[in-house]
């Protein structure tokens, strides 16, 4: 087996895991009832974060030939470490490839102008980001939704604060997740 078919095997395992009490009963769930975690509503059971080299990426982004070491960090030990983004788990790969990065504050956004005298606060995957400085390859930005307390009902109700949603995942990919998530409760 590859280290790429080992890389894509790990985050479909942290994914199925993660997402499922059938397949891990009650570690995560036990865990999360003593800790407040920060999501956008929807995407709570989006899939496991892939990080190599310390940035945030897609899968398609890893060269096979250049990977070092993977480790598959599952919660609560990645919650801890990564905060609210580890809630699914975290793959972690060492690898001799460099990528390309940004740190959410320098995310482009439609209309970016608009909200330049705003607190900002940035998620990942509907994830609320705890680290500021987390890298996040450019490539694995698929793309960016802007939430103000106009277009978030019964969320907040002050207009200074706008909600950054950065994804990696395609809508697609988010739907398969939480299709898979319902499944399993079923």
């Amino acid at each position: 087996m590859s280290m790429r078919q080992i890389s894509i095997f790990a985050l479909l395992f942290l994914s199925a895991c993660s997402t499922s009490k059938k397949i891990t009963p009650g570690i995560c769930d036990e865990y999360f009832k003593s800790v407040k975690s920060h999501t956008i509503k929807g995407t709570k059971h989006c899939r496991s974060i892939l990080i190599a080299n310390g940035v945030v990426i897609r899968t398609e982004e890893v060269n096979a030939s250049l990977l070092r070491h993977v480790d598959v960090i599952k919660c609560p030990d990645a919650y801890k470490t990564y905060g609210d983004i580890g809630t699914n788990g975290v793959i972690v790969e060492e690898t001799k490839q460099t990528f390309d990065f940004i740190i959410p504050s320098q995310v482009d956004y439609k209309r970016k102008s608009d909200y330049l005298n705003k607190n900002k606060t940035y998620f990942l995957n509907g994830y609320l980001i705890t680290n500021d400085s987390l890298r996040i390859s450019k490539k694995a930005i698929v793309r960016t939704e802007v939430l103000t307390a106009k277009s978030y009902s019964n969320g907040f109700d002050n207009d200074s604060i706008v909600i950054i949603n950065i994804w990696t995942l395609t809508k697609k990919e988010v739907r398969k997740s939480l299709r898979k998530w319902s499944r399993s409760y079923d």
